[in-house]
């Protein structure tokens, strides 16, 4: 694996962090262009391509990967549903926030191996 992280486990949760950070860029240029004429909402994609790159023990192999959503258009031919937006993005904060402090347990837990025990607490 030539993974800057060296183990699966910390590259699964980096790139999730990436998958993560795409979907909240996608939901909030979704959501700045809600009164965009023929403006079609743009859906991201990567837990099936993590998992699969998982699978086969490199992360890093996983793909983003953004299509237009297929939800019916209103009346000036804009797809985007606010509702559905705010809560995908909120949905994806909460999980890279999860994600994050993933990676601050092992940066924690690798300090704790390497300098031992801290005394404070």
């Amino acid at each position: 694996m030539s993974d800057v992280f060296g183990d699966v486990a910390t590259s699964a949760v980096y790139q999730a962090m990436q998958g993560l950070w795409a979907e909240q860029q996608s939901a909030a240029n979704n959501i700045a262009n809600i009164n965009t004429p023929n403006f079609k909402a743009q859906d991201v994609d990567f837990e099936s391509s993590l998992a699969q790159a998982i699978a086969k023990g490199d992360p890093s192999q996983m793909q983003v990967t953004t299509t237009p959503s297929t939800a019916p258009a209103d009346q000036i031919g804009n797809n985007v549903d606010l509702a559905s937006e705010m809560i995908d993005s909120q949905k994806a904060g909460m999980q890279f926030q999860t994600m994050v402090d993933a990676m601050n347990a092992k940066f924690q837990l690798l300090s704790t191996a390497i300098n031992g025990p801290s005394s404070a607490g």
